[in-house]
């Protein structure tokens, strides 16, 4: 959903909105605003009614209500409102069939109407029946061109709205698939593109999937604040954004987890880049802004997994995060690579 709120109005509900957060245990990460923001804002009635439901009963939300309630009241509200463009764009349609099949009734009628005339003039007629049929035609003529008016206002109410809907569906579709705050795509993203990539090569095997994790991201966040967390998540995406190439397919997938993968890459390959991507993310740089204060080292773990041809995306991520765990466990910091029993 694109907000139409001017910075102004902005600035008020961000007042009105931060003390709302402060009383509950979620963190807050960008999913929590957005569901305190638009009930304050008053576009989502829905979710507002959940919460003054919540509040009323003195729950506190924690971040598994977050995101629940994000996906049940935002990404949930986001796809119906696909559903109604589509449903809109098949009325248009509809409407537009009917006005052309009226149109061509009537130019059916009309074409039988000046044969029918053609053969009455084909023989001498008296002056009063020439004049009867000039009537008919006059009639007739004009009832045709207010016919073929209508159709054609129609036809292009319809192009306008419908080249409109189209823009409409475009950049929903388009919002869908991203991670607002890193603009990498989100798992439902990924799940498409790994989708278009199965029916275009067949399976995913012969590729690698990396499955990287930011290292004590909660401690960081509960040390430097959320703000400067989202800072971290946005420069790791970044890192792994200016790492990638060609038809290699990067992800955030929740929190600090962030999916790659790699098609015709083995698995030794992909541990090189991984470990590239370990080194460009210990070695950036992260400051508060306006101040010079920075984040200690920012270090992830990277869990690699090769594919097989009956993998799915699923079982290719299990494996990769299998990886991450064992490589977590040992210490952080390193590329733990899935190896076969």
């Amino acid at each position: 959903m694109r907000y139409k709120e001017t910075k102004e109005q902005s600035a008020e509900i961000l007042r009105l909105t931060l003390p709302l957060m402060a009383q509950h245990r979620a963190a807050y990460h960008p999913q929590t605003y957005t569901l305190w923001y638009e009930h304050v804002a008053g576009i989502n009635p829905r979710l507002s009614n959940e919460l003054d439901q919540r509040v009323a009963r003195r729950e506190s939300l924690t971040d598994d209500d977050v995101w629940r309630l994000h996906a049940n009241f935002v990404i949930a509200r986001d796809a119906e409102a696909l559903e109604r463009m589509h449903q809109r764009l098949q009325t248009l349609l509809s409407d537009t069939a009917t006005a052309a099949s009226s149109a061509g009734l009537e130019a059916t009628q009309f074409n039988q109407t000046l044969l029918l005339h053609k053969d009455q003039l084909a023989r001498p007629l008296a002056m009063n029946l020439i004049t009867d049929i000039v009537a008919d035609l006059i009639t007739d003529t004009e009832r045709m061109r207010v016919v073929t008016k209508e159709l054609t206002e129609q036809l292009e109410r319809s192009t306008q709205e419908a080249r409109h809907l189209t823009e409409q569906l475009k950049q929903a579709e388009h919002q869908a698939k991203l991670d607002p705050l890193t603009g990498m795509l989100n798992r439902r993203g990924l799940e498409q593109r790994m989708q278009s990539f199965v029916e275009d090569a067949g399976s995913l095997q012969g590729g690698a999937m990396l499955l990287s994790d930011i290292d004590h991201f909660k401690t960081l966040n509960d040390t430097y604040g959320h703000l400067l967390g989202d800072k971290v998540l946005r420069a790791v995406g970044q890192v792994i954004c200016e790492s990638i190439k060609g038809r290699d397919i990067a992800a955030r997938i929740g929190g600090e987890e962030f999916a790659i993968f790699l098609p015709d890459t083995t698995l030794e390959g992909a541990a090189i880049l991984a470990k590239r991507i370990c080194a460009a993310t210990s070695a950036r740089t992260i400051r508060r802004s306006g101040t010079e204060q920075c984040i200690d080292r920012v270090t992830i773990s990277i869990g690699v997994a090769a594919s097989r041809e009956s993998d799915t995306l699923e079982t290719l991520i299990d494996r990769a995060d299998k990886a991450m765990y064992a490589g977590k466990q040992a210490g952080r910091n390193r590329v733990s690579l899935y190896q076969t029993a």
